[in-house]
């Protein structure tokens, strides 16, 4: 049914997901990347401002805690990851009507508030061994890069696709619409013959 869009819908609306499975890719390359890392360094910062907590752990046991957190970061790094690659593969489906439904909830996810969920697990670990929470404030304490990326170039990329996505499963319908009406009608002739 695509094929019936407006010939320069289909373009604008090509390039736009083009341009969203780019700016998505970018993210999900610093999610795979740099986030681990970043949660790490934070939890590091945490337990180095609570010295007594430190000192109670022997020194294999803080070994044993630190490769545990750099697991569980992994952990939800990768299931993040995960997530948004499966996201970014619904984008690629022909049938807008069905798409429409779902881009509000992929854009919600896209957010560093559902990000930085990432730590979330770490935060409990160190919990438990009485250090604060290693909460990231910000997309640009991952880096600056990313921080362009999800507030500026992403939201940008997504909100014309959206836009886009939304006239074309509005013409669809409209098209569906007129479709049925042509076959209803010649019924209604031979019923009053």
């Amino acid at each position: 049914m695509q094929s019936a869009l407006d010939p320069g819908l289909l373009r604008d609306l090509t390039e736009a997901k083009a341009a969203v499975a780019r700016h998505g890719i970018v993210i999900i390359r610093t999610i795979e990347t740099e986030l681990e890392p970043a949660i790490i360094s934070s939890a590091k910062a945490t337990m180095a401002s609570s010295p007594r907590n430190m000192a109670k752990m022997k020194d294999d046991e803080l070994d044993r805690f630190t490769d545990g957190l750099r697991k569980a970061a992994m952990k939800s790094c990768s299931e993040l990851k995960d997530t948004y690659t499966r996201l970014l593969t619904r984008l690629g489906t022909e049938n807008m009507k069905e798409l429409e439904e779902d881009l509000e909830g992929i854009g919600a996810l896209f957010s560093w508030d559902r990000i930085s969920k990432a730590s979330e697990d770490v935060d409990k670990r160190l919990a438990e061994k009485g250090f604060s929470p290693a909460k990231l404030q910000g997309p640009s304490d991952v880096s600056e890069n990313f921080q362009i990326e999800l507030e500026q170039k992403w939201p940008e990329a997504f909100s014309r696709f959206k836009e886009l996505a939304s006239r074309a499963a509005s013409e669809i319908r409209n098209q569906e619409e007129q479709e049925k009406a042509e076959v209803a009608r010649p019924k209604k002739r031979a019923r009053g013959r």
